[in-house]
């Protein structure tokens, strides 16, 4: 009697063993995937709000010849004008009023609606705004 050689046999389940993602690889792909999605979401919604925020700070500058000073001064101007800005999407907004007639606007976006236990987005930084 001649015996087949198992060899071919074990090459072919090995490899089917490796090819399979382990369960916690499959876990840390799905993380990766979850933090991607949520990521850009974080990153649309702020950049959005910052287009208003500038179109709105542009607005201002257009009908009273300066630039906002202070948080409060634009949520007035918003207000009485009722500019389509959502004031409560940041958590800060501060102005500079530059040299070449420009201001600088260094806002934080309440990104805390995408945030999880694990992770977290925030979303800070500046702008330059020059008069339309």
């Amino acid at each position: 009697m001649k015996m087949k050689p198992l060899f071919p046999g074990l090459l072919i389940l090995t490899l089917a063993a490796c090819a399979s993602p382990s369960p916690r690889e499959a876990v840390h792909k799905q993380a990766v995937i979850d933090y991607d999605r949520l990521a850009a979401d974080a990153d649309a919604f702020a950049r959005q709000n910052v287009k208003q925020l500038v179109s709105t700070t542009q607005a201002f500058y257009s009908i009273l010849r300066r630039w906002p000073r202070t948080f409060q001064e634009l949520g007035r101007f918003v207000t009485d004008t009722r500019e389509p800005l959502d004031l409560t999407v940041f958590n800060e907004l501060d102005f500079a009023t530059l040299k070449d007639g420009s201001v600088q606007i260094y806002y934080d976006v309440n990104c805390s609606r995408f945030d999880t236990k694990e992770f977290q987005f925030p979303k800070a930084g500046t702008v330059n705004v020059k008069p339309n």
